[in-house]
């Protein structure tokens, strides 16, 4: 078994000419030129949002490698450049545009107006075969860093949560992030482009079929969890139900308090009665009778439920009824001999010739 290389010289191009082929392939090979063409420009636009993203993180590379070399997380970063651009130099794109264009023959002969029109020639068995095994061994280096990135992430969030470095921590994960998912798409298209060739293989030389390698199926990652602290504090492990339309939810007191059921005696009647301004609970039963023993027991007594007040509570009339009692003023306290309202007067002496002369 031969180790995938990124880089691989390309077969010679050897084209046969339309007329050689059989005309009951014609519409085979006109579908796969469909579906070449839509997974090129797939490729085209995923790989062009790739390179952008490596360029940030080439940026952020180069701007903390000094600070950060030392550091663990930084070599998750460097894994994520190296794969990232070990995908970049495979060219993957222009392999697969380069297989929809040998339909059209020799490059040199190739227009813009021959291109336009329908096919003319029909690549051979060797240019089928080099691309399917790029496209092979571009989905194994794509699972391979995808693979590497889910780590990448995880080890972000982890780092997130010591507040270090937080704003370069939230933007690698994001880059990682946002690279897995690019990679998923570039694997997606080329699933297409090297199901296409294997059909033009199978239809036009059906004996090199046997040579090929199958596909290696993707394998799947889980998605980690957003970070964050966890804000329940139940134990339990099956969180509450949501509560329906309609529906409302007592509050939750807890098993703290063990209280014994209350039951009301069969003598005792409750009776609600709810009016628009004001709700009464009426209460009328009898007087408990006197134990025939006096002998006490605490457990007996904690045993017993607690009763509610048996004070009855008078009747409350209708709002129409309802008036509003007059004031009763206060009745008016009899004086004493001894209390007068106001002080008494002192009674002026007359004055007399004697005082006049005397100015008294």
């Amino acid at each position: 078994m031969t180790i995938p290389r990124r880089h691989t010289h390309p077969p010679p191009l050897n084209c046969l000419p339309r007329a050689t082929v059989d005309t009951a392939y014609t519409p085979t090979i006109d579908a796969v030129l469909k579906q070449l063409k839509s997974s090129t420009r797939r490729l085209q636009a995923a790989l062009a949002s790739h390179r952008t993203e490596l360029q940030v993180l080439e940026r952020l590379y180069y701007k903390g490698k000094n600070q950060h070399r030392t550091a663990l997380f930084w070599q998750r970063v460097a894994e994520m450049r190296k794969y990232g651009e070990r995908v970049d130099e495979m060219h993957i794109d222009d392999v697969v545009e380069s297989l929809r264009l040998a339909f059209w023959g020799d490059p040199s002969s190739r227009t813009t107006k021959l291109l336009k029109g329908p096919w003319t020639h029909c690549p051979d068995a060797r240019v089928l075969l080099f691309v399917m095994e790029r496209c092979s061994a571009c989905c194994m280096l794509i699972d391979r860093a995808r693979e590497r990135l889910l780590h990448a992430y995880e080890s972000f969030t982890l780092m997130m949560q010591s507040g270090a470095f937080l704003q370069l921590m939230l933007a690698l994960a994001a880059i990682a992030s946002r690279l897995s998912i690019l990679l998923s798409e570039v694997r997606g298209a080329l699933e297409v482009a090297w199901s296409a060739a294997f059909r033009v293989l199978q239809t036009t030389f059906p004996a090199y079929v046997g040579k090929v390698r199958q596909l290696v199926k993707a394998l799947p990652l889980e998605t980690p969890p957003a970070p964050g602290p966890s804000r329940t504090h139940s134990k339990s492990k099956t969180p509450p139900a949501d509560p329906g339309p309609g529906e409302f939810v007592d509050e939750d007191l807890g098993s703290s308090l063990a209280r014994p059921p209350t039951s009301l005696a069969p003598e005792e009647n409750v009776v609600d009665t709810f009016d628009a301004d004001a709700t009464a609970l009426s209460l009328s039963d009898e007087q408990p009778q006197p134990p025939d023993s006096m002998s006490f027991s605490l457990s007996n007594e904690l045993a017993q439920p607690i009763e509610q007040s048996r004070v009855p509570s008078p009747a409350i009339k209708p709002p129409e009824e309802i008036s509003a009692p007059a004031m009763p003023s206060a009745p008016k306290r009899k004086k004493t001999d001894g209390e007068s309202s106001k002080p008494a007067k002192k009674k002026k002496k007359k004055r007399d010739e004697i005082d006049d002369i005397f100015g008294f």
